[in-house]
């Protein structure tokens, strides 16, 4: 992977596709990370909440960030805001207020889901091209991967910076697809939110929705997935159909 974390292969390069199984239909996975692979809920909340309690505003409860959560770290901001207090320079302050304490505890309580490290075994020794796209700000994404997942080869990790759109866009899943050298209809994209799935639909993959996360099946049938699944182990299926 090259050093900012979002390409394995030396610029220009590509996953030999033909180093995987040609009969799957579905050759290669996208996840997304906070509520899919890895369960951050508590120590985003804990963050966000030690912002507003030092500005003096009401904390929310925990589960209430499962809604917050879901279109990058800005709009979670915005979101935690009173609505009266939600003007431009006063969400910018927050939020660099917010992701400096958020740097200092960003792995107090978070884990992977119950499956995912076995789902990960699997997939790996299957040889399945597996990528990591998520709206977390890009460093903090790489710093969650290199903690919990280092164990895992991943062919991309990306967060959000500057280099694509935020998600529901599909510029960055179909970028992976390019530089796996794979059609977009050969990936699953596996998420727990309806961005994740108005991001597969966009990008003309299989939303797949991982019912243990954040948003929960309601919102994940709502927005169109292809597959709703309640562990993660689940997904293997999907890879023979």
């Amino acid at each position: 992977m090259t050093e900012d974390g979002w390409w394995k292969q030396e610029a220009g390069g590509h996953v030999n596709s033909s180093d995987h199984d040609p009969g799957r239909k579905f050759r290669a996975i996208i996840f997304d990370l906070d509520g899919t692979l890895l369960n951050t809920l508590d120590d985003i909340a804990d963050s966000v909440n030690r912002m507003l309690a030092d500005r003096g505003e009401n904390m929310h409860s925990t589960d209430a960030y499962r809604s917050f959560i879901g279109n990058g770290w800005r709009m979670l901001v915005t979101r935690a805001l009173p609505e009266d207090q939600r003007l431009d320079a006063l969400i910018e302050t927050c939020v660099k207020q917010s992701r400096q304490i958020y740097q200092e505890n960003w792995n107090r309580k978070t884990r992977t889901y119950d499956g995912i490290p076995d789902l990960l075994d699997r997939l790996q020794e299957q040889a399945v091209p597996l990528a990591i796209l998520s709206n977390k700000p890009h460093d903090f994404t790489l710093r969650y991967a290199g903690a919990y997942l280092k164990q895992w080869q991943f062919e991309a990790i990306m967060g959000f910076s500057d280099r694509f759109p935020p998600k529901p866009d599909p510029a960055a899943a179909l970028e992976i697809a390019r530089r796996a050298g794979l059609a977009p209809s050969e990936f699953l994209f596996v998420g727990d939110s309806g961005v994740d799935m108005q991001t597969a639909h966009a990008a003309g993959m299989h939303a797949v929705g991982a019912g243990w996360g954040f948003r929960g099946a309601e919102e994940l049938q709502a927005s169109g997935c292809h597959s709703l699944v309640n562990h993660p182990l689940e997904i293997l299926p999907l890879l023979e159909c």
